[in-house]
């Protein structure tokens, strides 16, 4: 198993994924309001839109929703699991992938109950965050996951969403 690294820049309201070793984009994001709904637009290398994502809290259920749909047509929904907002999982055309927000700043990802990546966004100034992934297919799933998670969040903000890290998940297979 050997694991690939990648970092995350972020920089107010966008995203961008690209290899260590390469200045090369391999996919960004940007998400902003558009009457009342908070959006986030996915793009790749070649600054083609491959995702929109709108950004939702169900009131009733007191869980976040994010509509995801493919510029193809394609429409998936990535649902929190748990009123803490702390697991999400959705349904694509290669697989199941849950996302689970750990503590100290820590995200994994999984396909079909499997490790596939982890973010760690302690390791450095806030500004950019390290991912570690199994397989490079899967890094606009990845990236796309992670982006909407950081849907409406900027590197200024310092407020905690939650006040106890007793809270959420616990990292049971740590990479970093």
């Amino acid at each position: 198993m050997k694991l690939k690294q990648y970092l995350i820049t972020q920089q107010n309201n966008r995203l961008e994924i690209f290899k260590p070793d390469k200045q090369q984009t391999l996919f960004s994001s940007f998400w902003f309001m558009e009457f009342g709904k908070t959006l986030a637009e996915i793009f790749d290398a070649n600054e083609k839109l491959v995702y929109t994502v709108t950004k939702k809290f169900k009131f009733w259920r007191l869980r976040m929703v994010y509509l995801i749909a493919r510029n193809v047509g394609n429409e998936t929904i990535l649902i929190s699991q748990n009123t803490r907002n702390t697991v999400f999982k959705v349904e694509l055309l290669s697989g199941s992938y849950e996302i689970k927000v750990h503590y100290k700043k820590k995200k994994s990802i999984y396909k079909d109950n499997i490790k596939i990546a982890e973010i760690d966004e302690s390791f450095s100034d806030g500004k950019k965050i390290k991912l570690l992934a199994l397989d490079d297919s899967k890094i606009n799933v990845i990236f796309l996951l992670y982006s909407c998670l950081q849907i409406g969040e900027n590197e200024l903000s310092t407020k905690t969403i939650m006040k106890s890290q007793k809270k959420l998940e616990v990292n049971e297979d740590p990479w970093f």
